[in-house]
């Protein structure tokens, strides 16, 4: 019975939460250097770039991953076993392959890295299309917005991670060309934001922005560029306020 929770449902649930807390574990394994002996930031450093963001750029991951915990609990609510039915295989793949680029960028295959984050960012951009509209304030708080914020920080984490790569690969990148790849940055969030009503999309990339502007000060390309961008995300983020699905939420 397509309408009726099964116990495949119940099974893929539970999966869920186990996805992500064996994620969120595997991160702080990782995070303190339990992983090989190095951290993320060591390879990170290793392969310094115009547009590596201030560490504190990277704490956005804990306001994932309480996002993560939040859809984790909601999806395993009785009332959405079956409308998340077709989200849970590809959340849990996200997961997968969550661990999967922090294995490898600690063995220092930035390439592989580059691939993983690409599958990642596809997949995540598909469940963001489910949540285009959310029916009501739960499940735009509980799912959209979590997956609005990933999305936003797994495009700029995509851009960074193409810049470590060349990089790595002894090409070189101008304070021209970071600021160029910058606003690029700044543009695909806000077509994001747009395309998919994903308001938070567009913070997660002003925050990338404004913390690459931080740590690169001593560019003035590099700077105003992130400045801008960090304007421009900001403003297309903070429309949210207008299009909370209150009235549809009482209405229904």
């Amino acid at each position: 019975m397509a309408n009726s929770a099964t116990a495949s449902d119940r099974l893929r649930a539970i999966l869920v939460i186990v996805a992500t807390v064996g994620t969120i574990v595997f991160n702080w394994l990782a995070a303190t250097g339990r992983i090989g002996g190095i951290t993320p930031g060591f390879i990170s450093d290793r392969y310094a770039t115009p547009i590596t963001p201030a560490d504190y750029a990277f704490t956005i991951w804990s306001l994932i991953y309480l996002g993560t915990a939040a859809f984790s609990v909601y999806q395993l609510l009785p009332a959405n076993l079956v409308p998340m039915r077709s989200l849970r295989s590809l959340y849990i793949a996200v997961c997968a392959l969550n661990c999967a680029w922090l294995y490898f960028w600690l063995g220092g295959r930035i390439d592989i890295c580059l691939v993983i984050l690409s599958a990642m960012w596809l997949i995540l951009l598909f469940i963001n299309f489910r949540f285009r509209d959310a029916d009501n304030l739960s499940e735009y708080w509980m799912a959209k917005a979590p997956f609005n914020l990933y999305l936003g920080w797994m495009t700029a984490a995509w851009v960074l991670n193409l810049a470590v790569l060349l990089v790595s690969m002894n090409i070189t990148l101008s304070a021209t060309m970071a600021a160029v790849i910058i606003l690029l940055l700044g543009a695909a969030a806000i077509g994001l934001r747009i395309l998919l009503n994903a308001p938070l999309t567009a913070f997660a990339a002003a925050w990338a922005a404004a913390a690459i502007g931080v740590q690169q000060s001593g560019q003035t390309a590099v700077v105003v560029a992130a400045a801008t961008a960090t304007i421009a995300c900001l403003i297309a983020a903070l429309t949210f306020v207008l299009r909370l699905p209150t009235r549809k939420a009482v209405t229904e």
